[in-house]
C-alpha cells in the first residue's frame, strides 16, 4: 500500500510560498483517480481529498491571518488619519465639525486597502467553499464505499 496520509508536515507547511502550495496541490490533485472500480479506488481518492483539504486549510490560515492584519492596519489608519485632520483643521474655518466628518474623511484615505481587503475576504470565502466542496466530495466516497460493501457482503 502506498498510502500519502499525513503528507504534510503542519511546522514546515507554513514555509512553503504560494507557488510551492499551488503546485503540491496540483500534484496531489493529478493523483486522483478518474474511474474507481474497488473499494481501494475509492479509498486512495479519499486520501487524495483529504490531502488537498489540507493544502486549502494552510491558504485559508494564511489568508485569515492576512485579513487580520489589513483590518488592523485599517483600524489604526483611520484612528491615525482622523486625529490629524481633525488637528490639522483650519481654526480660520469656524468650529470645527463632527467628528464624523473626519472619520469620513479618514477612511476615504484607506480606500485602497478597504479594497484590498474586500479582494481577501472575496478569496477566503472561494477558498472555504472549495474546503467544504471536497469535504462534501469526501463524505460522498465515503457513502459510495458504504453501498459498496453492502451490495457485496449482505445479498
Amino acid at each position: 500500500m502506498n498510502e500519502k496520509y499525513y503528507l504534510f508536515n503542519p511546522f514546515s507547511i507554513k514555509n512553503s510560498s504560494e507557488i510551492e502550495l499551488k503546485d503540491m496541490y496540483q500534484k496531489v490533485f493529478d493523483g486522483l483517480l478518474k474511474d474507481c472500480n474497488t473499494m481501494y479506488d475509492y479509498a486512495h481518492n479519499i486520501e487524495v481529498y483529504s490531502n488537498l483539504n489540507y493544502i486549502i486549510g494552510e491558504i485559508i490560515a494564511r489568508l485569515t491571518r492576512d485579513i487580520i492584519e489589513l483590518k488592523t492596519k485599517i483600524q489604526i489608519d483611520t484612528a491615525i488619519n482622523t486625529t490629524n485632520e481633525r488637528k490639522n483643521w483650519n481654526k480660520d474655518n469656524g468650529k470645527a465639525p463632527a467628528i464624523s466628518y473626519f472619520e469620513a474623511l479618514a477612511t476615504r484615505m484607506s480606500k485602497d486597502d478597504i479594497s484590498k481587503l474586500a479582494d481577501k475576504e472575496c478569496s477566503l470565502k472561494r477558498f472555504k467553499n472549495s474546503y467544504t466542496a471536497t469535504e462534501e466530495k469526501i463524505n460522498s466516497l465515503k457513502k459510495k464505499m458504504d453501498a459498496i460493501r453492502f451490495e457485496e457482503f449482505n445479498k
